[in-house]
């Protein structure tokens, strides 16, 4: 087996490692040796983008947290007839993206929600359509490769016309989640209802074919091996060098606190070093096919994300107005950040803050109307804001009934 001083030279140089490469640095538990590794990916990242590190301002739109499966690792989804179930009508989804622009100069909307039954698929396009219309410059980060399955399958076109109908109805880019780890064995374990590896791989694809670019995520730290993040890496390289469509790699590490799985494992969370270990394997992984890393701070908090950007990201995340899935599952961090916290955390390791796009473009900063404060508690579940006064749970129609309610 090659010295890791041998292979982190090629791969400082962004040099993509080998799969048998990767999985040796994963291994490694001798400190010395692990900063080398950050130190490696660290200098890669400055040849690939410089002394810089981007941020985003967005708003994470729940639309519902009805889903038909039941991931273990998921501490977000409700039956329909939960007393905390919701469905939000679009007018009110709407209404609250124009709030946050004005007040926030938000340029990303992320909108996932759950595979709700109850919603018509005529609801996918129509909220796209509407958002644009009223907010015609703010991106649209919308849907995740399991919403499009859900949608092509209920609708019974092909992927190449779900996205063309998307794009035309104000879809910007595709949400690279349900990935959690693209290994059969580990993934029917942890979501045996969930698309398989290949169903992902093939929408995601037809994606990029479609013109619609995507981000790219791994779930790890709770039940895979080093192997399984791995073999997850390399196929997410084979398809980036196939198409190009990727825009970002997220890695996501997972929480353990509310989740069934975290609950039925008794697993302690993986720490931060281990995290930002895979973080900066997956720099050197990558190299230049893939520039931009993130391992966003609502995952291990704002220290540990400017860690990360030491150690091979480039990229701090999302101001995450609303930010729901992960402090459901346990998150400690809070569900907002305000942009000025997230530049000046950037500044504090030694880097340019630069406000991105959705897509890695540049926008300048305004952050005249932004609060200095941030959020410690995730929003209720009966809505999506916690600047509105509290409702009771709004309840969802049965199938079939598609008349929406507000939130």
């Amino acid at each position: 087996m090659p010295a890791i001083a041998s292979i982190l030279d090629a791969a400082a140089r962004c040099e993509p490692l080998s799969p048998r490469a990767a999985l040796q640095l994963l291994a490694t538990t001798d400190p010395a040796a692990r900063r080398d590794i950050w130190d490696a990916a660290a200098e890669c990242k400055r040849a690939l983008v410089g002394d810089t590190a981007t941020y985003v301002v967005n708003l994470n739109l729940n639309f519902t947290n009805v889903c038909a499966l039941h991931c273990a690792f998921c501490a977000f989804r409700r039956e329909a007839d939960a007393r905390d179930a919701y469905a939000h009508g679009i007018e009110a989804i709407v209404a609250k993206a124009l709030r946050y622009r004005a007040q926030h100069a938000i340029t990303e909307v992320t909108i996932q929600g759950g595979l709700n039954p109850a919603l018509p698929v005529g609801y996918y396009f129509d909220l796209l359509r509407e958002l644009k219309s009223a907010c015609p410059d703010v991106h649209l980060h919308a849907y995740s490769p399991q919403e499009i399955d859900f949608i092509q399958q209920r609708s019974g076109w092909s992927l190449g016309r779900v996205f063309d109908g998307l794009r035309a109805a104000g879809q910007g880019t595709l949400c690279g989640t349900a990935a959690e780890i693209l290994v059969e064995p580990t993934r029917r374990k942890i979501c045996p209802e969930k698309i398989s590896t290949a169903r992902w791989l093939e929408i995601v694809r037809a994606a990029h074919r479609a013109g619609t670019r995507s981000t790219a995520t791994m779930m790890f730290g709770h039940i895979e091996s080093p192997a399984d993040r791995v073999t997850h890496l390399q196929r997410l390289r084979a398809l980036q060098r196939e198409t190009g469509g990727f825009t970002e790699f997220i890695p996501l590490p997972f929480i353990a606190a509310k989740s069934p799985l975290g609950r039925a494992v008794g697993r302690r969370e993986i720490d931060d070093d281990e995290a930002l270990l895979t973080l900066a394997v997956a720099r050197l992984f990558f190299g230049r096919d893939l520039p931009h890393l993130q391992l966003g701070w609502v995952k291990r908090g704002l220290a540990t994300a400017q860690r990360s950007l030491q150690c091979g990201a480039d990229d701090i995340g999302g101001t995450l107005l609303e930010e729901e899935i992960s402090n459901r599952a346990g998150s400690r961090f809070g569900s907002y950040v305000p942009a000025e916290r997230l530049a000046a955390a950037i500044r504090e390791v030694g880097l340019a803050p630069i406000q991105r796009t959705t897509t890695y473009g540049r926008v300048a900063s305004d952050w005249s109307s932004a609060t200095t404060q941030v959020s410690l508690l995730p929003p209720p579940c009966e809505e999506l804001t916690t600047s509105e006064p509290r409702r009771s749970a709004t309840r969802v129609n049965p199938p079939g009934n598609t008349k929406m309610s507000s939130p």
